[in-house]
């Protein structure tokens, strides 16, 4: 019904979109999204814009808010409760650069269960 719903509301595009975006949010292929995938199943989610290249995970986490503290950063990352655009993240070492962004622009960070930014 939810589909019905959605498919007269809106079209059935976007109900095929919004169920992409759904299946790779629940099996973690966030990089199979699109920029413009992302701008609509991220709309509502709590957004950083981060300018500095090639920083490390551990300060990046503290300086975008996302972890209160470089300690907490590490124990969040050696416990594999952070991901990249859906991949686990447990290198302690790892550097954030423009590669790791989908199609140069989006990097979609999870910190636990549901927290996505």
């Amino acid at each position: 019904m939810a589909a019905e719903i959605t498919t007269f509301v809106h079209s059935e595009e976007d109900l095929n979109q919004a169920i992409k975006i759904s299946n790779a949010l629940f099996s973690g292929d966030i990089a199979s999204l699109t920029a413009e995938e992302i701008e609509q199943g991220f709309k509502d989610v709590p957004t950083i814009q981060a300018t500095k290249e090639d920083a490390k995970l551990v300060d990046w986490l503290v300086e975008s808010g996302i972890e209160p503290s470089k300690r907490q950063s590490r124990e969040d990352i050696s416990n594999g409760a952070i991901y990249l655009n859906g991949e686990r993240c447990q290198d302690l070492e790892k550097v954030i650069s423009s590669s790791d962004r989908i199609e140069d622009k989006y990097l979609i960070i999870r910190k636990g269960k549901k927290k996505y930014f």
